[in-house]
């Protein structure tokens, strides 16, 4: 009876101390977004291997960044999100093609608030995946937490594996905080995966 009662009480402590971490996790990692902090990415395509780096410049209604890819694609460019982008936006911009981009219908790196809350109340949403001229993929959500590097500690984030499309499925994977819903990871064919976060 004694070794039920003792291993009842770790189960419970376990259970009420996991949640507590994901919350401090979650804390620091809001602290951390803010202009002149650098996310990196790592992409492979099929033929190469690169980092994609973002410099956050702006945030709020509207956001800002300047990204670059490091060899062997060696481009440089500019992202400005209006604030009808960040809160209606149902569509992803992931081709750059270097210079300013300037997205009214469209997000990059983050999500938008109109997605965010679509998954917060249904669990999915429809997303045009490859810019706004693309059609719409329904994407369901399945609870995940995601592990990265955070100013040299690794963190451990709640967030969201949103997957839909046909025979060949298509995941974006999203870092649950409505402040900065930032794109974690996305399997569309090509694979980018966020990989440190560094605060200036």
């Amino acid at each position: 009876m004694r070794k039920f009662i003792w291993a009842f009480i770790i189960f419970h402590f376990s259970i009420s101390v996991l949640p507590a971490q994901n919350i401090s996790d979650l804390d620091a990692f809001e602290k951390a977004i803010k202009p002149g902090t650098v996310l990196t990415y790592d992409v492979n395509t099929n033929e190469k291997k690169y980092q994609f780096v973002v410099t956050l410049k702006k945030l709020g209604d509207e956001i800002a960044f300047d990204w670059k890819m490091t060899e062997p694609v060696n481009k440089t460019g500019t992202v400005l999100m209006s604030a009808n982008a960040v809160a209606k936006a149902d569509a992803l911009l992931n081709n750059f093609s270097g210079g300013e981009s300037k997205l009214e219908k469209e997000t990059s790196v983050f999500i938008s608030r109109k997605i965010f809350n679509d998954v917060s109340s249904t669990s999915s949403s429809s997303i045009k995946l490859n810019g706004a001229n693309d059609t719409a993929t329904v994407m369901s959500n399945t609870i995940s937490e995601f592990n990265f590097n955070l100013n040299g500690n690794l963190v451990s984030i709640p967030g969201w594996e949103l997957q839909g499309g046909g025979d060949i499925k298509s995941t974006v994977d999203v870092l649950e905080s409505f402040k900065f819903p930032i794109i974690f990871r996305m399997d569309l064919g090509w694979t980018i995966l966020l990989s440190e976060i560094k605060t200036p």
